[in-house]
C-alpha cells in the first residue's frame, strides 16, 4: 500500500514539472498582479478569454466586462489601451515601451519566461512592488 501511495505521489511530483507553458503564464501573471495590487482581491480586465476562464477561478482575482470598474487590465492588443487608462500589463516588449499605461510586460524569449516592470509608470499610478519582484523593475523604460 505504502509503495502505492509513493508511485502516485511521485507521479503527481512528475507532472508538476512538465507543466504546460500556459499554465507557467497563468502562475506568472498571478503574481505579477498580487505583487502591484494594493489591496487582497483585485478586479481584472481582459479580453482574453483564456485568461477570463482561468481567472474565474481565482477567489483573489475578480473579473469585470468594463474597464473603467477594473484595478487593472491585462491586454494582448495594446491598441485598447488607447481608450483604456487603467495600469495595465502587455504581452509583447514593442507594446510595453510605447504604452505609457503599460506598467509590466510578460514575454517568451528563447523558451524562458521574461517579466519587466516600469518604475518610472509604476510612480506615475502611485503603484508599488513587493521585495520578490523588486528586481524586475527597469528604471530605463
Amino acid at each position: 500500500m505504502r509503495v502505492v501511495f509513493l508511485f502516485f505521489l511521485s507521479l503527481l511530483f512528475l507532472s508538476s514539472l512538465f507543466a504546460s507553458e500556459d499554465e507557467w503564464e497563468e502562475l506568472i501573471i498571478k503574481k505579477m498582479i498580487m505583487g502591484v495590487a494594493q489591496s487582497k482581491v483585485v478586479t481584472l480586465y481582459t479580453k482574453d478569454a483564456t485568461l477570463q476562464k482561468e481567472f474565474k477561478r481565482n477567489s483573489l482575482i475578480h473579473m469585470t466586462d468594463d474597464c473603467k470598474k477594473s484595478d487593472f487590465v491585462l491586454i494582448r492588443d495594446s491598441s485598447f489601451l488607447k481608450t483604456c487608462k487603467k495600469p495595465a500589463i502587455v504581452f509583447d516588449y514593442y507594446s510595453y515601451l510605447h504604452n505609457p499605461n503599460a506598467i509590466g510586460v510578460f514575454f517568451w524569449q528563447k523558451g524562458r519566461p521574461t517579466i519587466r516592470f516600469s518604475k518610472k509608470r509604476l510612480e506615475h499610478f502611485g503603484l508599488q512592488l513587493n521585495g520578490e519582484l523588486s528586481k524586475f523593475v527597469s528604471s530605463k523604460d
